[in-house]
């Protein structure tokens, strides 16, 4: 009973924890609520611990503490999914960015080199007259 205890206090602390982070603005709306979700099913699955083992036999799942495994190896398998696809459309951002970057500096270099002209021709039309 006591490590019964011990997993409810983990799943309360995560759970404070992911409210905390939230408040500091360290995760987004959508990945907020993915974390809440996980915590309070971890939260669940530690109160109703005996549960575990009638809802992995209905699965199929002769150990009930197997079940939590396979919903955490789940869990993260997904987040991972989730953040490979935002790390690539962030790539693919950041390679655009770079293009415009880089147009926008070679814009710049001409235009400078144009007025350093502008700038030569008009001082020696002064110099002369």
């Amino acid at each position: 009973m006591s490590m019964n205890y011990f997993f409810i206090t983990i799943g309360v602390l995560f759970l404070i924890y992911i409210l905390v982070s939230i408040k500091k603005n360290e995760f987004t709306m959508e990945e907020s609520a993915f974390w809440i979700l996980g915590a309070i099913v971890a939260l669940l699955l530690s109160i109703f611990y005996k549960g575990l083992d009638k809802l992995g036999s209905i699965l199929g799942i002769a150990y009930g503490p197997s079940f939590v495994f396979l919903l955490a190896i789940l869990f993260l398998l997904f987040m991972n999914f989730r953040n490979s696809k935002k790390i690539l459309k962030m790539n693919e951002k950041i390679n655009k960015l770079s293009h415009k970057v880089s147009i926008l500096e070679y814009e710049l270099k001409e235009r400078t080199k144009e007025n350093v002209k502008e700038e030569k021709e008009t001082n020696r039309k002064k110099e002369s007259k």
